[in-house]
């Protein structure tokens, strides 16, 4: 008899693969931005902690090269967060498709923005486990 997952396994288990794939994104990329994705994804979770997730958004975002012909990892970073929560692995709220994350973030509502925050915590967990997992520390 096959096992019935549960609501929560299925979440997770979409969180991990979306993490997986941006995971595997980055180890494409040149080593200078495999070194600072690894580091990124380690920090951009307490960013949130400390300042919350609307102000972690803006700073990422402010970061991001202004140079768009070459991408740097905080393109990366904010690009997959953008995109996972777009995805249908999201439940509940998700990212009107084609919006800037960090604007729809901070027009929220607080319930909204706590959800998201969670949402967003929960996968970028998955992002630096792969991060580290698969960019060894030598790149980095």
């Amino acid at each position: 008899m096959a096992e019935k997952k549960t609501i929560m396994s299925k979440l997770e288990g979409g969180r991990a693969e979306f993490a997986y794939n941006c995971a595997l994104e980055a180890c494409e990329k040149s080593n200078k931005l495999k070194k600072d994705y690894r580091s990124y994804a380690r920090k951009i979770p307490q960013m949130i902690f400390t300042n919350g997730l609307g102000q972690a958004m803006a700073f990422v975002c402010s970061k991001k090269k202004s140079n768009k012909e070459k991408e740097d990892a905080y393109d990366l970073i904010y690009r997959q967060i953008s995109s996972y929560m777009e995805s249908p692995c999201v439940s509940g709220i998700q990212k009107p498709s084609g919006e800037d994350l960090t604007g729809w973030v901070v027009s929220l509502n607080s319930y909204q923005y706590r959800y998201v925050e969670e949402e967003i915590l929960a996968f970028l967990n998955w992002l630096r486990r792969f991060a580290e997992g698969l960019i060894e520390e030598g790149e980095e």
